[in-house]
């Protein structure tokens, strides 16, 4: 039995739900759909009667997608749970059925199945989102296979065995990295990420201001996982971006970011907003290191 988790906040996924509902007839009890709706304050549907065989869980604050996934583990039926972000398309018609069949003879306990971004870019004022995702999230299965990056929960199968072993960490409640540390700690575990070729479409739209604002909160937030994680020392040289932080103090020039810092961001931010800058994903890497800098900074402070 493979169990489908689903944790949403305010987007409606009706579209998905119809799509996993078409796909899992043939299946019966075989597969389960679950969706926990984490404090939303509009409709995550049109109404569970066009789904009556999707369970809903409710929660009346807005707890994390870490809390969220957690619950929906500990509510999934069978032993394995693909966890699916709510912002995500079905664009294989046997999606479910491959996944299926992968699991009947399973060679490992945790899988992902890559994730892609429409090739069209859209509009400039949306773009950066799409740029991002397009150069560093939207890999072959070849390249995933010969390249491993950072663990992505989106379209993820994880057997119940991991999940009760290691929990997502519900104290990374803002946006960002509750992904990047759960893959440390699977790494730390010697669990191995079995790729495989069944993506999903990622069909997030964000604004450029609205993503710089993600942003920001999830190199905050990675500041935390660093610190939450069973091993500092060992996380900051597995993440590319705090590696090159690392490099950077150990040169003992990060003197030149914190001169950078106060004249380059809004600069940055300003041009990032335009969406198709020149140099984008360069002048995109720089504003994160800068903001790395300018956070760790504080921290060092308020310490």
């Amino acid at each position: 039995m493979l169990s489908v988790g689903i944790p949403v906040h305010n987007k409606n996924i009706t579209q998905l739900l119809s799509e996993l509902s078409r796909q899992s007839v043939p299946f019966g009890a075989l597969v389960e759909v679950l969706v926990f709706n984490d404090g939303s304050s509009s409709p995550v549907h049109d109404g569970l009667h066009l789904f009556p065989e999707v369970r809903v869980i409710y929660s009346q604050e807005n707890v994390g997608r870490s809390a969220a996934r957690n619950r929906l583990a500990k509510e999934a039926k069978g032993p394995f749970v693909l966890f699916l972000d709510s912002g995500s398309e079905i664009i294989n018609p046997q999606f479910l059925k491959d996944w299926l069949t992968l699991l009947k003879e399973p060679k490992g306990l945790v899988y992902f199945g890559g994730s892609k971004y429409a090739q069209g870019p859209p509009d400039a004022a949306y773009q950066l989102r799409w740029r991002v995702g397009h150069a560093r999230e939207s890999k072959s299965l070849e390249y995933r296979t010969k390249n491993p990056t950072s663990f992505k929960t989106n379209n993820s199968v994880i057997h119940q065995q991991v999940l009760n072993a290691l929990k997502f960490e519900e104290r990374l409640i803002a946006y960002g990295h509750e992904d990047t540390l759960f893959g440390f700690e699977l790494s730390q575990l010697g669990i191995e990420i079995h790729h495989v070729d069944n993506p999903v479409k990622n069909q997030i739209k964000d604004s450029n201001e609205a993503f710089l604002n993600k942003t920001k909160n999830a190199v905050e937030n990675l500041l935390l996982a660093r610190n939450l994680s069973s091993s500092p020392e060992c996380f900051k040289h597995q993440v590319k971006l705090l590696k090159c932080y690392e490099r950077i103090k150990a040169f003992h020039v990060q003197f030149l970011l914190t001169l950078l810092e106060k004249s380059l961001i809004r600069r940055l931010e300003k041009q990032l907003k335009q969406g198709n800058a020149f140099l984008l994903l360069q002048k995109f890497d720089l504003y994160k290191l800068l903001l790395l800098h300018k956070a760790s900074r504080q921290n060092t402070k308020v310490g």
